[in-house]
């Protein structure tokens, strides 16, 4: 049913899904048919002398493709045929019968409905009147005949079709009343929308009063009904999904469950519409609703005067914390209690950003997330209509408009639902109707590298560089650097030594030898089966993957592509086969220097990680009852507590990262460190011997004379010189300095200042000897330089240094220009020359990190640094910013910067490795186990199955060491178990961690139940099954091995779970010298080769 508000047009598609419409307005309705191959609208019939039309509704009986139910402002219902005025009868062309409904009282008819389930039921609508009911429903089955031709006769019985059951039933309305009315509701009451639900005869909404909203159960005459408060001027029903009714009201659109009537399932109004970009329009009122027929949870909603019509996928819809007022509902939904995200429903197939429509109970809580619009068409629209597609799997959606003048105008919009979704090996994968594209994230050049087969860059000939890499290397000589690679070495020279793999024999039995067939790049057919049994091609097409090409350079591959393969995840295999991990810090800086995250400062993590525990670990990190390990500057400038006097008596190894884990060679580690020169862990003093501190340690808990001794274990020459200023911790700012990577000795700052200017960063050196009030050589060097504009910065520092002629209008100058300037170490030169301020100049953040510390500790007062640290390091964790871990170091507070680091940058992969190193070695963090789980299942998902093995050795080691120094306890569990035992009845494990057991020398029985364990197949004896601890004990009483022996040992078969003793078992199977006797399960009646698997 239309409504029709005065002569405005309104436009209503044949229910049938035909392609004929009508369009009606004022006295005429006019038959259209639209071509689709022709891209034309042919126009059929039309109706022009109806007077006082109010709405029309077409009738779905297939019977009659034109009959029309016509309301009047009288209340008058009249039944027309629109193309019967196309036939000629006795020479004579006229209008055709009219069958009418008459009402009562006069009133106004405000809606109709048929039923699409049975067509001869008619709802009709009215204004209110005192003592006449406003709802009548009608059987229009007597009345239908009148308007066939006289030629054709009513039809036979034979030819009559059973109506469908239920039926509605008749009221009693007396004698004087019309045979053809069946029921009548809504005394007093303005019913403003009807709309029978589908395929259903006797379930029918109605908007009433502008108020409430109405379902009426006609299946007996005083009919029940079920009322909600909601303003109701518009009705649409859902054929994808029958239960799902949508109501307008006002600017706002309600979605309802009918089986859930009191609480909607979703408000919206057009503020929510964020995804178009449409502002919303100030008292904007929705005029027409519509749900699409071919497309599910897609629903078109126009606004009265618009000039578009708005698409709103209901099934989007996402969780969203909104005020009271930011929506206009009614005070029954305000009232409904608001649900967090975490609490909504998701549904079973869609992705995490979907929700089940069908669960949500708050409609407060979600909003829409996928909202399209038409174009903006020229002139207001009065009414549109979707047209139905026979295709169930097209890419558009068609809609047919009209304005106000009465034009029409057909427009497609490309709305079909795009599926997309990564497979665990970085293919992307995106589909739209019955086509989907692959895009490879990689290209598919065979088996990955093994880890031991990584190309390991060991060389320390370059300096591992702070900040961005070469330009801004570091004040850190190379000797240094290649003393503290040369100990990183021998601290892993004498670890693991790889062999080549070796295979078992029977495991190719489960590898095919011939070769895979190449990837085909061409379109595939495959086709699947509709459940109406018709068959549908499905087009697969793989994208073609290419070299990667330099940024700079000319890429021609499509853009989505390329975003495929910068993703994070394709950065992390490509590292995780280069060689990146935990045990190669060396070769994690320099390969992580033409990353393309490496703008995120991960190479400067890694370059500090390297140079620190050269600083912190050698020859012990553990002073005087403070372990040095894994701090940063924080750390070292407000301290911390100190290890427990127990903990540092126990402690047999002085160092944080274990011995092999350091050095970054898989190569080195294949050598034999013997023969090859290197310098062995055991020649180091210290490094794996006894730590030097002990419970009688007199300068125990002293964290000054701890900073004191790590300062003196350093090279005299490259102590800094300690800062002009006043402090308190003399030796925290000199050794900080240090751990910045940033000396300013005399010699040092010579050599990087003809560095800097070799490579042409003069503005660069000429601020460092600024900072350091050599003006005359700042001066020298900008005037050596080729830029003709470091000659016009000479002269304005010529004039702000001291000595220089100063003015009040020279700074204001300088201030000005300092904006304008785009150098930051010009602008950190005028600025420190102008203002005098160090606190202005570190707030210049061009400038890297570690030069900004550096200044810090230089420069700032004690108070003013500890201000200057807290406010960085909430600053650089805001941003994710992985770099702030030279101020926090790998401690809780540096988890917290790794944890926006991975929120902004998705690379889990560095933030496991990181962890890895002190957790749970140090302390426990739930966030780093669940990074480390991610990255371990990511590794699994590429099949590269060697390389996460070698990330849980390279944990391994660092467990090992850390039970080793008491930092966990000895039965701690580096490896979660992977096999239990457990009881044939009551499923409960059969190995309990205490030994109450074994306390009663029941070994042979349940801890659980107490039931008799099986019996070994070969000598059936009962199974005996001891604790780990009973054992372990039993063994250090007996101080010797030799009790733990096979005899011990329990076999079961995979397959079919018979087993026993092991030696028994080997017996059995392969005999005493080796040689095979049985081939079967020694259980009779049973054929399982359990030999076969050993």
């Amino acid at each position: 049913m239309v409504p029709i508000a005065q002569a405005e047009k309104q436009i209503l598609w044949d229910p049938r899904s035909q392609s004929k419409f009508v369009v009606g307005g004022g006295s005429q309705i006019s038959l259209y048919e639209w071509a689709p191959e022709q891209s034309g609208i042919r126009h059929l019939s039309s109706r022009g002398d109806l007077s006082f039309v109010k709405c029309f509704a077409w009738s779905p009986d297939p019977a009659f493709d034109d009959l029309f139910a016509v309301g009047l402002v009288t209340g008058r219902v009249e039944l027309i045929r629109l193309e019967a005025t196309r036939l000629a009868r006795n020479n004579v062309l006229s209008s055709g019968a009219v069958a009418a409904l008459p009402v009562r009282n006069s009133r106004s008819c405000n809606t109709l409905a048929f039923c699409q389930a049975d067509p001869n039921y008619l709802a009709v609508g009215l204004d209110k009147v005192r003592g006449d009911p406003s709802l009548v429903i009608w059987d229009v089955q007597s009345c239908v005949s009148t308007l066939l031709p006289s030629k054709i006769g009513p039809p036979s019985n034979d030819a009559v079709v059973a109506r469908p059951q239920p039926h509605i039933a008749k009221a009693d309305a007396g004698p004087r009343a019309d045979s053809r009315m069946l029921q009548q509701h809504a005394l007093t009451e303005v019913v403003s929308a009807l709309s029978f639900l589908p395929q259903s005869t006797c379930l029918l909404l109605a908007g009433m009063s502008f108020r409430w909203l109405r379902l009426f159960d006609l299946r007996s005459p005083t009919s029940a009904t079920t009322n909600v408060a909601s303003k109701v001027s518009g009705i649409a029903t859902n054929v994808i999904d029958p239960h799902q009714v949508a109501c307008c009201g006002d600017g706002t659109v309600t979605i309802w469950d009918i089986r859930k009537l009191p609480q909607p399932l979703l408000t919206f109004t057009d503020k929510d519409a964020v995804a178009d970009g449409e502002r919303p329009r100030p008292g904007s009122v929705v005029h027409h609703i519509e749900f699409s027929s071919t497309r599910r949870g897609m629903l078109a909603v126009m606004e009265k005067d618009s000039t578009y019509v708005r698409f709103w996928d209901i099934r989007s819809a996402n969780a969203a914390d909104t005020s009271e007022g930011e929506r206009s509902r009614d005070s029954s939904q305000s009232r409904a209690p608001r649900r967090s995200w975490t609490n909504l429903p998701w549904t079973a197939s869609g992705s995490g950003a979907g929700i089940g429509i069908s669960e949500l109970q708050n409609p407060s809580s979600v909003v829409l997330a996928d909202t399209r619009k038409t174009k903006s068409f020229g002139s207001s629209l009065a009414s549109f209509a979707l047209v139905p597609d026979g295709n169930p799997f097209s890419v558009t959606s068609q809609i047919m408009v009209v304005n106000k003048e009465g034009d029409l105008e057909l427009h497609v919009l490309h709305d079909a639902p795009k599926q997309s979704t990564w497979s665990s090996r970085g293919d992307l994968v995106i589909g739209a109707g019955l086509s989907c594209k692959i895009f490879p994230g990689f290209q598919d050049e065979g088996k990955p590298s093994h880890p031991w087969d990584a190309s390991i860059d060991q060389t320390s000939d370059d300096p591992i560089p702070f900040g961005n890499g070469g330009a801004n290397s570091p004040l850190v000589s190379k000797r240094d650097a290649k003393e503290n690679s040369t100990l990183l070495t021998a601290r892993f020279a004498d670890s693991r030594q790889y062999k080549p793999r070796l295979y078992s024999p029977a495991s190719f039995r489960h590898f095919r030898l011939e070769p895979s067939p190449a990837r085909d790049e061409r379109r595939v057919e495959r086709p699947f089966q509709r459940h109406d049994g018709e068959r549908i091609e499905l087009r697969v097409q793989h994208a073609p993957t290419e070299k990667r090409t330099p940024r700079n350079g000319k890429d021609n591959s499509p853009a989505i592509q390329q975003v495929v393969e910068d993703d994070i995840s394709m950065v992390m295999r490509t590292r995780a086969i280069c060689g990146y991990g935990i045990s190669n810090v060396v070769h994690n800086a320099k390969l992580t220097r033409t990353d393309p995250f490496g703008r995120c400062g991960i190479s400067e993590i890694w370059a500090w990680i390297l140079h620190s525990q050269g600083l912190l670990c050698f020859p012990t990190a553990r002073i005087h009852g403070y372990d040095f390990s894994n701090q940063g500057l924080q750390g070292i400038w407000h301290g911390f507590p100190p290890l427990p006097r127990v903990t540092v008596a126990r402690s047999k190894s002085t160092i944080s990262l274990p011995v092999d884990l350091l050095s970054t060679s898989f190569e080195a580690a294949t050598a034999d460190t013997n023969s090859s020169g290197t310098p062995s862990p055991t020649d180091i003093p210290g490094l794996l011997g006894t730590s030097s501190q002990s419970a009688e340690d007199v300068f125990y808990g002293d964290f000054d004379a701890a900073v004191g001794l790590l300062l003196s274990r350093q090279n005299p020459a490259r102590i800094p010189p300690s800062p002009s200023l006043r402090t308190k911790k003399m030796k925290q700012r000199q050794f900080a300095l240090q751990l910045c990577g940033w000396s300013l000795s005399d010699e040092d700052l010579s050599s990087v200042i003809k560095k800097w200017e070799r490579d042409g960063q003069c503005t660069r050196a000429a601020c460092w000897l600024v900072f350091t009030k050599q003006y005359t050589k700042a001066l020298e060097v900008l005037m050596r330089s080729e830029d003709e504009t470091h000659h016009l910065v000479a002269g304005t520092l010529a004039a702000l240094v001291p000595g220089g002629s100063k003015s009040s209008e020279m700074r204001e100058l300088s201030e000005r220009l300092i904006v304008r300037l785009l150098d930051p170490y010009v602008r950190a030169m005028l600025t420190q020359l102008t203002s005098k301020d160090w606190s202005d100049v570190l707030e210049e953040e061009a400038l890297p990190l570690h030069e900004r510390l550096a200044i810090a500790f230089q420069y700032l007062e004690d108070k003013a640094l500890s201000s200057y640290l807290h406010r960085t390091v909430e600053h650089l964790s805001s941003r994710g910013v992985i770099e702030g871990l030279i101020i926090t170091g790998l401690t809780p507070d540096g988890m917290d910067i790794l944890q926006n680091y991975v929120d902004h940058t998705g690379d889990v992969q560095t933030a496991a490795i990181l962890s890895s190193y002190v957790c749970p070695a140090r302390f426990q963090d739930l966030r780093a186990e669940r990074w480390q789980e991610a990255y371990r299942d990511l590794l699994d998902g590429f099949r590269l199955f060697h390389h996460r093995v070698n990330f849980d050795i390279g944990r391994g080691q660092i467990l090992r060491e850390a039970v080793r120094n008491g930092d966990l306890p000895s039965a701690f569990e580096w490896v979660p178990r992977h096999i239990l035992i457990r009881c044939n009845y009551c499923s409960k494990p059969t190995n309990p961690s205490n030994t109450a057991a074994t306390s009663n020398n029941r070994v042979t029985t349940c801890p659980g139940c107490d039931r008799a364990l099986p019996r070994c197949c070969v000598c059936l004896m009962t199974l005996k099954i001891v604790p780990d601890a009973s054992r372990d004990a039993d063994l250090f009483i007996s101080r010797s091995a030799s009790k733990d022996t096979i005899e011990d040992a329990i076999i079961m078969c995979q397959t079919c779970r018979h087993g026993g003793h092991a030696s028994h078992i080997l017996e059995w199977f392969f005999g005493e010298e080796g040689t095979g006797l049985h081939g079967i399960c020694p259980v009779a009646e049973c054929n399982c080769r359990c030999g076969d698997e050993l």
